[in-house]
């Protein structure tokens, strides 16, 4: 009896360690309301894969998603340097954001093996409608939650088979309401004579290297090159900090153009910070020490 009501108890044995002798431990898998009878709660433990976990000689309780959620953090979102696929600083962060604010909460607390695929498409459907997150938002708390359990099942924390994975079963639309507004050159022509330096020169750069605003905001006046013309993309700047470019494709050198290097040689003169060091678009708020983003990020966006 618990203070809920009558309550089905697992019973099993593990030797202690120390003395070596058996001692029986009980696991609490739900009231007798829920599952009133020894078949129907038979079928839960199965359900929840206990008696793969009490038979490991390291068990101690049935493990849950929010142990796993740890272990993913401690484990593959820590230290990149020597791993295989390294994550960004800006993504490390999103993840442990998701985490923290919205799978945690609500799975954190549940035995890992006993979620179930239509529980989670359920979740997903209540966040769109309670928190109005969009599809490819949704989508990502379905990545993360999937890559909880991948890498839990490539340290051996729990089975490797694909049916302990929920998330392969969940489905989730990746596509957003969104629409882009289309406008016409001379609409796009307008917009940009009427910006001031030096978003007028950073928007240009964008628009006719292809250089994501990352990789535009960490560019250094050293990575310019008049003579060679070409520009060389060795740093982003993201969320605060200076990082590596996406990929190695990303690092290749830029051309740049004679009306581009015009634009930026323009501003290299008029701007107060144009030593090799000094970023090309620095904030002046911050006397040059960190670029543009940090001041006027609004702006820039």
């Amino acid at each position: 009896m618990r203070s809920s009501g009558a309550m089905w108890v697992l019973r099993f044995y593990q030797n202690r360690q120390g003395d070596n002798r058996r001692v029986e431990h009980t696991i609490a898998v739900g009231l007798v309301s829920a599952f009133p009878s020894v078949s129907a709660v038979c079928a839960e433990v199965n359900r929840l894969h206990l008696h793969e976990q009490i038979n490991k000689p390291e068990f101690k309780g049935p493990i849950t998603f929010g142990h796993l959620a740890q272990h993913y953090i401690d484990h593959e979102l820590g230290e990149q340097t020597d791993a295989v696929d390294p994550k960004s600083h800006t993504t490390i962060a999103g993840y442990k954001r998701n985490l923290r604010l919205h799978i945690s909460p609500r799975w954190g607390k549940r035995v890992a093996l006993g979620i179930e695929p239509l529980e989670i498409e359920d979740w997903l459907k209540s966040l769109k409608k309670v928190q109005n997150l969009e599809n490819p938002t949704l989508d990502r708390q379905r990545r993360i939650m999937s890559l909880v359990y991948r890498s839990a099942q490539r340290y051996g924390l729990i089975p490797r088979g694909e049916q302990y994975n929920p998330l392969r079963f969940v489905r989730c639309k990746t596509t957003t309401d969104y629409e882009a507004i289309a406008i016409t050159p001379a609409q796009a022509f307008a917009i940009w004579s009427r910006l001031p330096e030096p978003e007028s020169t950073l928007t240009l750069l964008a628009a006719s290297t292809g250089l994501r605003i990352s990789e535009c905001l960490g560019l250094q006046w050293s990575d310019v090159d008049f003579t060679a013309q070409v520009i060389q993309v060795r740093r982003t700047w993201t969320a605060g900090k200076p990082g590596l470019p996406k990929s190695k494709a990303s690092q290749a050198a830029v051309p740049l153009h004679p009306l581009l290097a015009r634009y930026i040689e323009a501003w290299h003169k008029a701007t107060p910070y144009a030593a090799d060091p000094d970023w090309v678009f620095p904030s002046f708020r911050l006397k040059g020490k960190k670029p543009r983003l940090e001041a006027c990020s609004s702006r820039i966006i």
